[in-house]
């Protein structure tokens, strides 16, 4: 699942504040869900990270306990803060590679490893069932794959009974590392591709800035389904690697949420 939808999905489901997230008077009750469904994006967790966008199935499972959480989303890890309004987590996390065989811009260009990653997060629920802010920084162990962010806002907004649109905005931020390996272009890149020139990226900067307008519908008390179009545009900064052939690409996403009784 990508990284943005996943933020997407539990963005909303916290905005709209579902039975197992706050269900206990006096503690956060433990949770166990399942988000599944179809997503286009640049980073998939079949294809690793895209420069040109595609649709793939996607999943996310999340287990959260008082002590600490496991989930595709956010890793293994423990909790620094954990209550109503407020999730602050760290764990280990996977950093995604790239493969050429994934997308054509690719040809020539190989294949860049995965990582392990040190990996941070938080949400934070200003006004309850309304504004949701999140953010997450992951840094790889594999010191060339770099650091990579994301940080964003989901605003819902009740419309009818089970349904609730939404808006989501959201930025990704990479350092110089992250850009050059995914997004830069060696001399021997060069060589091999026949295509592009060399690029070497000299900063660190904010890579795509999203948009996704939505609703979610609950279909029973225990499933919802949301359902999102939007769109991703590029940086100056990162149109600037001769990788990228447009500024602008649709992202959009069905996934249903199933949640379980997790005591």
């Amino acid at each position: 699942m990508s990284i943005a939808t996943i933020h997407l999905v539990a963005s909303a489901l916290v905005v709209f504040s579902l039975p197992l997230a706050w269900a206990q008077e006096t503690g956060v009750a433990d949770k166990f869900e399942v988000t599944y469904g179809i997503n286009r994006s640049n980073q998939s967790l079949l294809n690793g990270v895209l420069v040109t966008y595609k649709n793939d199935p996607t999943i996310n499972v999340t287990y959260e306990t008082a002590k600490g959480f496991a989930s595709v989303q956010n890793g293994l890890g423990l909790w620094l803060v954990r209550n109503e309004q407020v999730k602050v987590g760290y764990s280990i996390n996977y950093m995604m590679g790239r493969y050429a065989s994934a997308d054509t811009r690719y040809n020539g260009m190989g294949n860049v490893a995965g990582s392990t990653a040190a990996y941070a997060w938080g949400e934070w629920q200003p006004i309850k069932d309304a504004v949701t802010v999140y953010g997450n920084y992951s840094s790889a162990l594999r010191a060339t794959n770099g650091a990579l962010a994301q940080w964003g806002v989901t605003l819902g907004i009740p419309v009818v009974s089970r349904v609730n649109a939404f808006i989501d905005v959201s930025r990704y931020w990479a350092n110089q590392r992250y850009l050059q390996t995914y997004y830069g272009v060696s001399s021997a890149q060069a060589g091999s591709s026949n295509t592009y020139s060399t690029y070497t990226p000299t900063t660190s900067g904010t890579l795509y800035s999203n948009t996704l307008w939505g609703a979610m519908v609950a279909v029973t008390q225990d499933i919802d389904v949301v359902i999102g179009v939007g769109k991703s545009s590029a940086t100056g900064l990162l149109m600037n690697s001769p990788l990228l052939d447009r500024k602008t690409q649709t992202n959009a996403t069905v996934v249903f949420n199933q949640r379980f009784g997790a005591k």
